[in-house]
């Protein structure tokens, strides 16, 4: 690696780092603005909704990451063609494969990155995030081994949940219903919980135990539906959404429900879409050097930024439908997710390595 190539790169990263802390800001305004609603629930302060905006900054990089190279190329790189630095480096013999190499090396780093991300922090960011949440609820805890105990009320149930697996099913479930005057009439002790509808919750290996006096009967059941275990509210908290797993964890949770013979379809999605981001930061930032090519007279550096803006709007759109399109037709994930993001990377790949020939003027005759 010349003294060129580092040039390149760190001109890369000097347009994509403001970009980058630029839509952070706009997007953790919005988030924060939809915390301080929760202010005042429970124990939740303002301190709190502001520490929440700063466990989700992670998971906003990583979903922004694709857009900010693009763009961040075109600011960085852009800056080199108004100098004609990029001229200067073909009029050396660096060809334009060539100068993609730099570029190819940061995005790689911007990709490991997130995938750093995705399998370490943002499980971690969000869990710490949903905690701080839940203090909205009545009795809530992380013990020293990271597992989200809390205590709730749901009508004449008293609800007790050891911790939360796969942000997505309860475990260790115990159900205390009482009567009227506060004595327990039944125990529901279930080893795990999932939700199954709207309000309605499948028990597993459950053990239900009633109370008649002083007489205590027992039943050991399979499955049992439970409609109320938890408010929506307390769901939505509680329960983070599955992008939130690490991949490994995916995979893991993906291996689970195959050996249950239940359908892993979405769960296939999440993963397919988590991969495909890592592919998109490389793809979007090989293609703000075909975009730079020519002469920089003909498009001026405003208009750049605004046809990168709108290539990666229309790509950011593209990647959602293609998420809702194999879930709602039973797609193949890896198909129709992976798709779009491969053929971004090879309209970059063609584009750079394309060299239009000039025509050929002939000289006039007397």
């Amino acid at each position: 690696m010349n003294i060129l190539d580092r040039y390149i790169m760190r001109q890369f990263l000097k347009g994509v780092l403001p970009v980058l802390l630029l839509l952070l800001a706009l997007f953790s305004f919005l988030t924060l603005a939809e915390a301080l609603e929760d202010v005042g629930k429970g124990t939740f302060t303002q301190l709190d909704a502001f520490t929440v905006v700063l466990y989700t900054l992670p998971k906003l990089i990583v979903d922004l990451l694709p857009v900010t190279a693009l763009l961040g190329g075109l600011m960085g790189l852009g800056i080199m063609a108004n100098h004609q630095e990029l001229i200067a480096a073909r009029a050396v013999g660096m060809s334009r494969a060539r100068m993609a190499l730099p570029v190819f090396l940061v995005s790689l780093s911007l990709a490991v990155l997130v995938a750093l991300m995705q399998s370490v922090l943002i499980p971690v960011s969000e869990r710490e995030a949903s905690e701080l949440r839940s203090r909205s609820l009545d009795e809530t805890s992380v013990d020293a081994a990271g597992r989200l105990e809390f205590w709730t009320r749901s009508g004449d149930n008293i609800v007790h949940v050891r911790d939360v697996l796969f942000n997505s099913i309860l475990s260790d479930v115990e159900i205390y219903t009482t009567d009227q005057h506060g004595k327990l009439r039944q125990l529901i002790q279930a080893e795990q919980a999932t939700i199954s509808g709207a309000d309605t919750w499948l028990l597993e290996n459950v053990v239900r135990t009633g109370m008649d006096g002083m007489v205590a009967t027992e039943d050991r059941l399979p499955e049992l539906k439970w409609t109320g275990l938890l408010s929506r509210e307390q769901a939505d908290i509680l329960m983070l959404p599955l992008e939130s797993l690490a991949p490994y964890e995916l995979l893991h949770y993906i291996k689970y429900r195959d050996e249950n013979e239940l359908d892993t379809h979405a769960l296939r999605v999440i993963f397919w879409t988590q991969m495909s981001v890592l592919l998109s930061v490389i793809a979007m930032s090989l293609l703000s050097l075909p975009m730079l090519a020519g002469s920089t007279r003909s498009i001026s550096a405003s208009e750049r930024i605004v046809i990168g803006g709108m290539i990666g709007i229309i790509f950011y759109l593209m990647q959602q439908l293609s998420g809702h399109l194999a879930n709602l037709f039973g797609l193949l994930p890896w198909l129709t997710i992976m798709g779009p993001v491969v053929l971004l990377l090879a309209v970059a790949v063609i584009a750079q390595l394309w060299h239009p020939r000039s025509k050929k003027t002939r000289a006039p005759t007397e």
